[in-house]
């Protein structure tokens, strides 16, 4: 995320235990890690739920350059 950023992230759990992703790492066997592309004040789930295209892009930037990061073999 450096990378393709060039600045440094900030890490924080911010999403609840509803996401069901142990279930993909537990069967593939590789690490995950959940990127949000909202904004704080996107109001999710209600009827002016919103996204600001910035961080749509900027979140797609992300996506692809971690799917070309090469996971170190054990």
């Amino acid at each position: 995320m450096v990378d393709a950023l060039q600045e440094d992230i900030v890490k924080i759990r911010t999403h609840g235990g509803s996401i069901p992703i142990a279930p993909f790492v537990e069967t593939l066997g590789v690490p995950a890690v959940i990127v949000p592309l909202v904004n704080p004040d996107n109001n999710q789930h209600s009827p002016d739920e919103n996204l600001m295209l910035s961080n749509y892009f900027r979140g797609v930037e992300v996506c692809y350059s971690i799917l070309r990061t090469k996971i170190p073999q054990e």
